[in-house]
């Protein structure tokens, strides 16, 4: 597999897909939004700003790197229906295999349902960590449910879920998260690092994917994405949650998803989203580091 993308400007020995044990799968996809746009542009903007990453992690002392990190080709995917982006982001899934840990970089939140159904056919069972703003668990939302505001209503019935960072959702949908014996939420008002260790607890699997929604950290840390929401996450209790997962369970892959980068007049990223695409660069980099570690 070749593509022309390059993680933090690895060289070729570190960035091949066949010594590699990472893989970035970035999706160019957004469809029916609710709020602001962006979201296609957020996967190539993260990759750029992963140029002027250092490659090594003080927190964990380690360099991930040195285990390859590929970047697949960027699949560009707004055209399509979303029945084709799911098959198609699933299908690119499936070919990295399961001996590599893929992270998924988006695109609206709608393509985590093709890259979990490839996780699905890889990995088998596996319950989800979503960290998000938003329950996304409509059972559909202009006329499909495969849409960013049903992502996990979509995905419940094969997998227990984890909710962390809620701040924002519908009375039917709280209605039928309370119902929902599969899904154990923590709202943002409510949140403790110890409550997110009792739910990873209650899993019943001890495999793990984790998806993770921008907006569920505060806009002072993320504010470029479709729906932002005050109150959210900061960033080092967004890593807290990392290391508690990656502690406790199995981690299978994770993703990002909902960076929607603003632009000047010039075509430039303004500044706000310059600083926030390297810091999604650098949550990458956490993940793929914690990931190594194991």
């Amino acid at each position: 597999m070749k593509s022309s993308l390059k993680w933090m400007t690895l060289p070729e020995e570190y960035a091949n897909f066949d010594k590699s044990h990472f893989v970035i799968l970035p999706v160019s996809y957004e469809k029916d939004l609710t709020y602001g746009a962006g979201a296609a542009g957020g996967a190539s903007e993260i990759i750029l700003a992963s140029s002027h990453l250092e490659y090594y992690d003080e927190e964990f002392d380690c360099e991930y790197f040195d285990r390859g990190v590929f970047v697949h080709p960027l699949l560009t995917l707004s055209s399509k229906t979303p029945e084709s982006m799911v098959t198609l982001v699933q299908d690119a899934v499936v070919s990295c295999g399961s001996r590599k840990f893929v992270l998924g970089l988006g695109g609206d939140h709608a393509v985590s349902i093709g890259l979990i159904r490839g996780h699905e056919k890889l990995h088998g069972d596996f319950a989800i960590l979503q960290i998000d703003a938003h329950s996304d668990f409509r059972d559909s939302w202009n006329g499909s449910s495969l849409n960013h505001a049903c992502v996990m209503r979509t995905l419940v019935d094969k997998h227990e879920i984890v909710a962390v960072g809620i701040r924002s959702q519908d009375k039917d949908e709280r209605v039928a998260l309370d119902a929902n014996s599969k899904v154990q939420t923590i709202y943002g008002w409510d949140y403790s690092l110890e409550k997110v260790r009792l739910a990873l607890l209650n899993l019943k699997t001890s495999k793990l994917y984790i998806t993770i929604d921008v907006d569920g950290f505060d806009p002072s840390v993320i504010s470029c994405t479709g729906t932002p929401e005050p109150g959210g996450l900061l960033w080092q209790q967004v890593i807290e949650i990392l290391k508690l997962c990656f502690s406790m369970k199995e981690v299978v892959a994770a993703d990002v998803v909902e960076f929607a980068p603003c632009y000047n007049g010039g075509g430039k990223l303004c500044n706000r989203a310059r600083v926030e695409a390297y810091t999604l660069a650098r949550l990458g980099s956490k993940i793929m580091s914690l990931a190594s570690l194991k």
